[in-house]
């Protein structure tokens, strides 16, 4: 059985955003999850 992580954007505030996440087997819904990924500053 084939797995699928689909995310949607739920905020965007500066260098933050935060994802909303389902995991799905097939078209069965298995876990719900969040991200908070934070962009790092450009390096010299």
């Amino acid at each position: 059985m084939e797995l699928e992580i689909r995310g949607k954007v739920a905020e965007i505030k500066g260098r933050k955003v935060t994802v909303n996440l389902q995991l799905l087997a097939g078209e069965t819904l298995c876990a719900t999850g969040r991200v908070l990924m934070i962009q790092l500053p450009p390096t010299a």
